[in-house]
């Protein structure tokens, strides 16, 4: 109980959680009178209720006078990029490159936003990479199952047979007895009158 209580009193209360506007203002009119010094001292000198660590990283990522705010530009955005294909996650040597911007800044802005585009992308080659892979087994599998069918119908080449009628005959045109009109006697051309004439009627002219 005595150990708790001793290291209570040597360990006030820390805040945590996000600055407040009176806070920035003390830790900024404190550097500026006195400079940056030892972070842990800092805190107490100060009065503020924060560790040191967060007065740091408060300093140095939000209230610095050289730290830019705002939007990345598409040029800072294409060499982080370029830098991050480099050295990966190294962001303070990265933050050496874009002056103003701090390595805290610069991590999240990859973690938030760039990060998230390339994990995207490549969800969406993935995704077209799978459709196009379906696409081919379902065209190789419709051209096997068109093949398997052809296999199986008769050929398309066929024989004609014409039609049989069992208990019929099909009649001749002509009759199989034909008996030509033939006159009692010889006969030749006809004449006028429709007489004929006969051989010794000829042999007489």
């Amino acid at each position: 109980m005595d150990k708790r209580q001793c290291n209570s009193s040597q360990d006030p209360e820390v805040r945590k959680g996000p600055w407040t506007m009176e806070e920035d203002l003390i830790l900024i009119n404190y550097i500026a009178n006195h400079g940056e010094g030892v972070w842990n001292s800092l805190a107490k000198s100060a009065g503020l209720k924060r560790t040191g660590k967060s007065c740091r990283l408060r300093w140095l990522n939000y209230l610095h006078p050289d730290v830019r705010r705002g939007n990345i530009t598409p040029e800072e955005q294409l060499l982080i990029m370029e830098l991050h294909a480099k050295w990966g996650n190294r962001w303070s040597k990265i933050a050496k490159h874009l002056p103003g911007r701090t390595d805290n800044e610069i991590k999240n802005f990859w973690r938030t936003r760039i990060q998230k585009h390339i994990k995207q992308a490549e969800n969406f080659q993935q995704q077209c990479t799978s459709d196009k892979t379906n696409d081919n087994n379902h065209n190789h599998h419709s051209t096997s199952q068109m093949s398997t069918n052809m296999a199986h119908h008769e050929p398309m080449g066929t024989t004609y047979s014409s039609p049989s009628y069992q208990g019929a005959t099909m009649d001749p045109i002509f009759p199989t007895q034909f008996t030509p009109l033939i006159p009692d006697q010889p006969t030749c051309c006809p004449t006028n009158d429709n007489t004929y004439w006969s051989m010794e009627d000829i042999w007489t002219i």
